[in-house]
């Protein structure tokens, strides 16, 4: 397969998102349709007028939109799934990914000429299970993240017509592609119908109880932060996408309930070694390493590279048996992250090296729109500041095309005052900088 060819996929689950994908070069944008997405309690569009206003902005850009109705219905969910089909029918959408074999006939009934793509959620693992499912109408396939590329290989080798996506970047399910009942069992929110409450990536505690001792519980411990059993890391394939782009025809970046930061960061990171892969040329290795920007967790390429004799990792560090069980004893055992990562300390970093669980950082003021007003013949952008922003402040930026340091030189509200300060709060704000901004520009750091 052509790597010219290879899509970029990225989240898209609110307008502003959408536009964000679409601005820092995502090909193709994934968008939540209410009621019958698999992340519907995070989905940000709400009703059907947003959800056209996105697709229509999307289509704008020239990019394509994906409506993701992936949602594992039951009986009484069946009605509702079919009247918001038939709401969408009109919507153009590019595609619609699916999951659900009750849901085809559903979709192919009001939208016949729209292209399906199989979600990752059926867990599609072989090429047999492929070509049945391309024969029943499907052209694409998100395939399973319990591939390896070598399985991945012999797919493309075997159903050559159908077109293959995988995930190259983002959070990991600790279930079968992401089938899962946890978070139905502890917090009444059932998964797979898209009410994901991310119970597989919190910190447990593990205790024993010994058969003649009932009641009396032993703490299984790891570090102070209890033992992460369930808390996968995230992937991260940057460093080797020159061996994917040969084998897919699509690359997704995985979302939950990432900011608008994440998107824009990770999209332009890949777009640019993706880019740089096809021109032969060597990548900048600071938009690499926009990949450590944002919040994360320990990196691992996944399995595309790893089979499963690989995991756990830990079972093969022959650990001193005395070794406390501290943050600093246990960090030098630890497995390293991708080069470039610095330790824990730096309170500017989003990484540390030695813990599994979620990681964040207060790093990201929000993203200025493309809306600006004209005051003393000089363009202020508007922007809702997630963090503390005051005039002579210094703060690093991404656009599309640049990335470095600007300088806030004046702010004023929507009745043209100059303010001190903006913050999450004060509401929209128009900003003056000492660098030419042409909308969309992350703030961080």
């Amino acid at each position: 397969m052509n790597s010219t060819l290879v899509k970029i996929v990225a989240p898209g689950w609110s307008y502003e998102k959408a536009v964000v994908a679409c601005v820092y070069g995502a090909d193709e944008v994934y968008v939540g349709v209410p009621f019958t997405s698999l992340r519907m309690r995070q989905n940000k569009i709400s009703s059907f007028d947003e959800l056209n206003k996105t697709v229509e902005a999307i289509h704008s850009y020239g990019k394509k939109a994906l409506l993701t109705m992936n949602i594992f219905p039951r009986n009484a969910d069946i009605k509702i799934f079919e009247k918001t089909v038939e709401q969408i029918a009109n919507v153009w959408a590019d595609a619609i990914i699916f999951s659900d074999p009750g849901t085809f006939n559903i979709i192919k009934k009001y939208m016949p000429n729209t292209p399906l793509h199989l979600s990752t959620q059926t867990s599609t693992m072989n090429w047999q299970a492929a070509k049945f499912r391309y024969e029943l109408g499907v052209k694409r396939i998100v395939f399973a993240r319990e591939l390896a590329l070598e399985e991945i290989k012999e797919i493309r080798k075997q159903v050559p017509w159908l077109e293959i996506e995988v995930f190259v970047h983002g959070a990991m399910c600790m279930s079968y592609s992401g089938r899962c009942l946890l978070g139905d069992y502890m917090s009444g929110r059932p998964g797979n119908k898209g009410e994901c409450s991310h119970a597989c990536r919190f910190k447990y505690k593990v205790r024993l109880e010994e058969e003649r001792r009932p009641g009396k519980l032993f703490q299984l411990e790891w570090d102070e932060d209890g033992s992460h059993i369930l808390s996968s890391k995230d992937l991260c394939t940057i460093d080797k996408l020159g061996e994917i782009l040969p084998y897919v025809d699509a690359i997704k970046i995985e979302w939950r309930s990432k900011s608008e930061f994440y998107v824009g960061t990770i999209v332009k990171a890949y777009k640019h070694m993706r880019d740089s892969i096809l021109k032969n040329k060597q990548p900048d290795p600071n938009i690499v390493d926009l990949v450590n920007k944002i919040p994360h967790r320990a990196y691992r390429d996944g399995f595309l590279f790893n089979g499963l004799d690989q995991y756990p990792e830990w079972e093969d560090k022959q650990i001193p048996p005395n070794l406390p069980l501290t943050r600093e004893a246990l960090g030098s055992w630890a497995t390293p992250l991708r080069k470039g990562v610095t330790k824990s300390g730096d309170l500017k970093t989003s990484t540390t090296l030695d813990s599994a669980g979620p990681l964040f950082n207060r790093n990201y003021f929000w993203t200025f729109t493309d809306t600006f007003i004209e005051h003393n013949k000089k363009k202020y952008f508007e922007i809702n500041p997630k963090e503390v922003i005051e005039p002579w402040m210094k703060i690093k930026y991404l656009s599309p095309d640049d990335m470095g340091k600007l300088k806030i030189i004046d702010i004023i509200n929507e009745q043209w005052k100059q303010i001190e300060k903006a913050h999450c709060n004060t509401g929209n704000v128009y900003v003056l900088t000492d660098t030419k901004l042409q909308g969309w520009e992350l703030l961080y750091e």
